[in-house]
Parts: C-alpha cells; structure tokens; sequence
C-alpha cells in the first residue's frame, strides 16, 4: 500500500513538474513569436524607407542631371558674352584713339584758323583764302561729332554686356552651389541606402535566428505535452469570484491588442493594470508559486499552480516577496509593482491560464 502510495507521489510531481515545463515553453515560445513579428515588422519598415529613399535618389540625380545641363548652358553664355565683351572694349579702344587723333587734327586746324584770321587783320592788303581752311575745320568737326557718338554708343553696349556678363557669372554660381547642394543629398542618401540594406540584413538573420529557436521550442513543448497522462482538475476557485491582484485602472485589456511600439496588433495573453511602483501585489487564490525569477520580457516574474488546473502570472514586479515550491494563501503578498522587463510604465500584467491556456482574467475577478 505504502509502495503504491509512494508511486503515485512520484508520478504526479512529474506531472506537474512537466506541466509546469510547458507553460514555460509556451511562454517562451510566445515571446519568441513576438519577436519574430518585431523582426518582420523591421524588415518590411527597412525595405520600404530604402524603396522610398531610392525613389527620392532618381529625382534628385533628374534634378542634378538639369542643373549640370544648366550649368554648361551658362558657361557657353558666360564664353560668348565675355568674347563680346573684350571685342567691345577692344573697338572702344580703337575708337578713343581715333577720338583723340581728330581732336588732335580739330585743335591745330582751329589754331591755324586762328592765326590766318590774325594776318588778315594785320596785312589787310595781302588777299588770303580762309575757305579751304573753313571747310577742313568743318569736315573735321562733323567727323569728331560721328566719333563722339559712337564712343556713346559703344560705351552703352559694354554696360550692357557687362551687366549681362556679370548675371551669368552669378546665375552659374547659384547653379553650382545647387549642384553642390545635390550632391552632398544624393550622398546622403546613398548612406540611407546602405543603412536600411543594413537594418534589413541584421533583422532577416536576427528573424531566421529566431524562427529557429521557435521550431525546436516548439517540438520541445509537444514533445513535454506527450509525456503527460491526461488528468482531472476542478477548475473551480474557492470563491465564485477571485480577488484583484492588485487596485488600479486596467490600461490594457485581454485579447488582440494594438502596440504603438512596433505598429503591429498583438494579442495580450492578460490584462495589465496601472500602478505605482513599490505597491502590494497579493495572491488571487491559494496555491503553489511555480516559478519566481526574472523572465526574459516579463521581467520579475511570478507564476502560482492553483492545484485545480488554473495557474496565475503576476509579471514586471520590482521586487519578489516569495521563492519557488512557497505555499501561499489568498490575498497574501507575493511581489511589489514595478516596470521591469519589456514595460513602458510602471504596471501589472496579471494572466490566468486554464491548462495552459490563457483566458480573461476580467471574467473570473470580482
């Protein structure tokens, strides 16, 4: 009898033990899946901040393509009007020589002009013709008039093509500095390129990696799954209804969630409730704690065998206020609010699992 009764101890801490190795393995197993939806999530997000980077590198080597045509356009323009510039500058030369040789010619003919008028006066019986003398003066002086005017003019036209110069200069300067602007852009954005090729690369291996890890988990949990004989539970609590494990506003329910960190829709296994840290989390209901350490993602973790085929989760405590194999009773501490782990705030991620599998909490707490 005593032998029988000792065999039956025995098999059913085995069985418990390898139910509580499945949870462990399904939740692992589930944060691994989590991850892999991240590292999908960081590939399909790199692949298309490199489709629209790429998409933006085609315009702007368009736009660098017109401005580098611009530019060449402005340098034959800024040739040409600088070539039309030296020729007028060259013809006014000319032209100021050819002044002052006539104004040379103007002035000695005035004077000989002047002294004949003077002999005439003085010897006015000597007959001298000042009518040849009159019309040279005359010629000269239209002549000087012509030059004149056309020193006006070429003087005109060499503002004018200085001017126009000077605007080409300038307008190829702005072009080249908006080349250059381009081109310190389009490096920019080849380094995005490589960058989200990068990002790409590292999240595909970090994905294979853990999708590997998911396979042997998952053989690992049916394997473990396989070894248990079927069992009865109760599945009833003491009470009809379960305490809180802890007072606060439930910031995010049971079921398919949305996570504005990855942009993804997550289904939540519990429900989280809003604390501060440092505050009481109790037991829902007497039990067994199975597991009371850190965990990956759930950070300080514990986990109570209710012995009715219910098992509760408190996770991202600050500190644990129990150890492994402790009985507990309702209502009894078990571990302090916190944020540790993968929460953003401080808060309480509270779970129930029926035979390993999560239910809402909400429908069995008070």
């Amino acid at each position: 009898m005593k032998r029988n009764l000792l065999v039956i101890i025995i098999f059913l801490s085995i069985f418990l033990l390898s139910a509580q190795d499945i949870n462990d393995k399904q939740k692992q197993l589930e944060e691994l899946n989590q991850l892999i939806k991240k590292e999908k999530m960081i590939i399909q997000q790199a692949e298309l901040e490199k489709a629209k980077t790429q998409q933006n590198m085609l315009s702007t080597k368009k736009e660098k393509t017109a401005v580098e045509k611009k530019i060449s356009i402005l340098r034959n323009k800024e040739k040409k009007t600088k070539k039309e510039l030296d020729q007028l500058l060259n013809s006014l030369q000319l032209t100021n020589s050819e002044y002052e040789k006539i104004n040379y010619y103007f002035e000695n003919e005035l004077a000989q002009l002047t002294i004949t008028h003077y002999q005439s006066q003085l010897f006015p019986e000597k007959e001298i013709d000042c009518r040849f003398l009159a019309t040279l003066i005359k010629r000269t002086a239209e002549e000087f008039i012509l030059i004149k005017d056309r020193i006006g003019e070429i003087k005109y036209q060499k503002d004018r093509t200085n001017k126009k110069y000077e605007n080409v200069i300038w307008s190829r300067i702005v072009e080249k500095k908006k080349n250059d602007r381009i081109a310190d852009e389009l490096t920019f954005l080849n380094q995005n390129i490589t960058k989200y090729e990068q990002q790409k690369q590292k999240a595909s291996r970090r994905k294979k990696r853990l999708e590997k890890e998911a396979i042997a988990l998952d053989e690992l949990i049916t394997k473990l799954q396989a070894e248990i004989i079927s069992d009865e539970f109760s599945y009833k609590f003491s009470t009809p209804k379960l305490i809180w494990p802890l007072k606060g506003k439930v910031i995010r329910n049971f079921g398919e969630q949305r996570s504005d960190r990855y942009h993804v829709s997550i289904f939540n296994d519990g429900i989280d409730i809003q604390s501060d840290e440092g505050k009481e989390v109790v037991a829902v209901e007497n039990g067994v704690i199975a597991y009371a350490r850190w965990y990956n993602g759930a950070g300080k973790l514990v986990i109570i065998d209710h012995k009715n085929g219910f098992y509760s989760l408190y996770s991202h405590n600050s500190k644990i206020l129990v150890s492994k194999g402790d009985n507990v009773q309702k209502n009894q501490p078990i571990a302090l609010s916190g944020k540790t782990g993968s929460a953003d705030q401080p808060c309480l991620h509270f779970e129930l699992r029926k035979r390993g599998t999560p239910v809402n909490p909400l429908e069995y707490l008070e």
